[in-house]
């Protein structure tokens, strides 16, 4: 039997419903020639947002997008928690902080805005401590796999659209 990410841990950090008019930059020199989509909601208390349900324990976190069909899109891994690690301050647009993800391609946030636009959404990011998913997978995840390692298994075992290259 394939591994599905409803056979993980997880908890709901956000759902990306739509996608508002108008663009934002980034600060950084690495993304500031791209010209982001404004997801929407928007995270109300900018970096100080919390998820929509918080995880059991403390990171790192692997983190997951799913469209409405609970297809995995995107699995990435983060230090810090997942919803900190996708609200990111912009310049212009509506609101001082927006949710980004960025490859200097653009990341996710460009995926998830044109799929919102084409009727796929709504997209929902949820994570899971790397702990919670070694307990849960541990004929995946062995207790010293490191988080890297953590993202190729899950990556290789769930085959996530957007993570193919």
């Amino acid at each position: 039997m394939d591994l599905q990410v409803r056979d993980l841990p997880t908890s709901l950090a956000w759902t990306f419903t739509h996608v508002l008019p108008g663009t934002f930059k980034r600060a950084k020199r690495d993304f500031a020639h791209l010209d982001y989509p404004i997801l929407a909601p928007l995270p109300p208390e900018g970096g100080r947002t919390m998820p929509k349900e918080l995880s059991e324990g403390a990171g790192p976190f692997l983190y997951f997008v799913l469209d409405r069909h609970s297809t995995v899109c995107y699995i990435g891994k983060s230090k810090e928690d997942a919803v900190v690690r996708w609200v990111r301050p912009g310049i212009g647009g509506p609101a001082k902080h927006y949710w980004t993800h960025s490859t200097r391609d653009g990341g996710c946030t460009f995926r998830i805005a044109e799929g919102l636009q084409h009727g796929m959404g709504p997209y929902t990011l949820r994570y899971s401590t790397l702990e919670a998913v070694r307990r849960a997978r541990p004929d995946y995840l062995r207790g010293d796999c490191a988080l890297e390692q953590a993202e190729a298994v899950l990556i290789s075992k769930l085959r996530p659209l957007w993570n193919r290259r």
